[in-house]
């Protein structure tokens, strides 16, 4: 696991991140902080039991569109690839290869599950086949490209 991860100012300075309590925000760091480099992170007693944290916690980050709740233990940030930029020579990618097979990106690098929302280009594993480009200013014909392949 890398020793150090960014947070966007942004994020931090969003509605969706001043609306929680600071017990989820602290919560949401946290997350930041013990996630793989593709976003996911286990939730565990690492986290749950310093910060004493309950599923309403949870739940309301995901209300805010913070995370993604896979199942009750495994958690994604929506904005990870927003947020950090991780060297394609020290990425390492997820042990949880079924949960980034349900999750596509957006134009903005946000994860989604929905392959139907708005501004959704690639799956996620396919995206980092491609080496996890965040310099794409066509993403179109990435869309179309990989969707002719799949034909």
């Amino acid at each position: 696991m890398a020793e150090r991860r960014m947070i966007s100012k942004s994020l931090l300075m969003s509605n969706k991140f001043l609306k929680l309590n600071n017990d989820e925000k602290t919560l949401f760091l946290y997350l930041v902080t013990f996630a793989d480099d593709d976003g996911i992170v286990e939730r565990s007693m690492m986290i749950d039991a310093p910060l004493q944290v309950s599923d309403s916690n949870y739940k309301s980050l995901e209300q805010q569109g913070l995370i993604i709740s896979y199942d009750d233990q495994i958690k994604v940030i929506t904005d990870w690839n927003r947020m950090q930029s991780i060297r394609k020579d020290i990425y390492n990618g997820t042990t949880h290869i079924e949960v980034r097979s349900t999750l596509y990106l957006k134009s903005d690098y946000s994860y989604t599950q929905s392959r139907n929302d708005d501004g959704v280009f690639i799956d996620a594993n396919q995206w980092v086949q491609l080496g996890r480009p965040k310099d794409i200013k066509d993403f179109a014909s990435i869309r179309e490209s990989l969707s002719n392949k799949r034909l």
